[in-house]
């Protein structure tokens, strides 16, 4: 196990790609201190910061599954998968090995983001308003979401040996789950009722009172988009990211949940899959 992690790693540190995307989150993080310095100088008021670190949980899972792809992909494409075996390494010690490295690769593509934008914003007269308790709750959140979303990943790669349809698939499955979050998210945040209004025909003034939003969501069915805006890497990017987060524990458990069984899931396949 520690020889597949330490290939791994040694593979991460010299991986072109890796370094790339790195990089181009430390450029977003820094551009957008830049930006939002430069609204505020127009606009006048305090940058608070605390909503501009957490971006990151919206654009990493996206990174991060290019990366999981094309780094898992080269163990098939490359022979390298075909060698570990032969070397007398247990597939389950692979896959682990495999799913450690990428969940540290997400990681670090956070931190990547977080630490560039933080130096620059305090320099530029950012402010943090939040209690520290409060950001590392989120910071905490922040990281169980990347493992889950890392896990997904890293089970397509691991049982998908063709590189392309891995990257795909890993593509595709996170912006899937990010415009299911945007989808449950807006459908509950539909009033119960629309507003009154007023206009005015033929020099005549009529009022239209308040009615029922016929997209309002009740009963059985908002508690299940509820669970599901909870449950779902997606629906938990939109709350981390708002820091509208009101049941912290069950978001880490539904992550840990995630992880699990992913993980689990993909180790029993892949100690059965034929590999070609």
């Amino acid at each position: 196990m520690l020889k597949l992690l330490r290939a791994n790693f040694s593979r991460m540190i010299h991986d072109r790609t890796f370094w790339f995307l790195s990089g181009l989150m430390a450029f977003i993080g820094v551009s957008t201190a830049a930006v939002n310095t430069i609204n505020i100088h127009r606009e006048g008021g305090v940058w608070a910061m605390d909503f501009s670190l957490l971006i990151c949980v919206i654009i990493a899972p996206i990174l991060t599954s290019v990366w999981v792809a094309m780094f898992l992909g080269s163990d098939y494409s490359g022979g390298t998968l075909r060698n570990k075996l032969i070397a007398g390494h247990r597939r389950r010690n692979i896959y682990l090995a495999n799913l450690l490295t990428c969940c540290c690769a997400g990681l670090i593509l956070c931190i990547a983001f977080a630490i560039p934008q933080g130096a620059l914003g305090l320099l530029l007269g950012g402010q943090i308003q939040s209690a520290w308790k409060t950001l590392l709750m989120y910071g905490g959140l922040s990281i169980a979401l990347m493992l889950a979303f890392t896990s997904l990943f890293t089970l397509i790669a691991m049982l998908c040996q063709n590189k392309a349809h891995t990257v795909a698939g890993c593509i595709l499955l996170a912006f899937t789950l990010i415009f299911l979050g945007v989808y449950i998210t807006s459908s509950l945040n539909e009033p119960e009722y629309l507003s009154g209004y007023s206009y005015t025909e033929n020099g005549v003034t009529i009022e239209e009172p308040e009615t029922e939003n016929p997209n309002y969501i009740s009963g059985t069915k908002r508690q299940i988009y509820e669970f599901m805006q909870d449950f779902t890497p997606g629906g938990q990017v939109l709350q981390i990211s708002d820091m509208t987060v009101e049941k912290p524990g069950m978001l880490a458990l539904y992550d840990g949940i995630i992880l699990l069984a992913a993980t689990g899931f993909g180790i029993v396949f892949f100690r059965r899959k034929d590999l070609k």
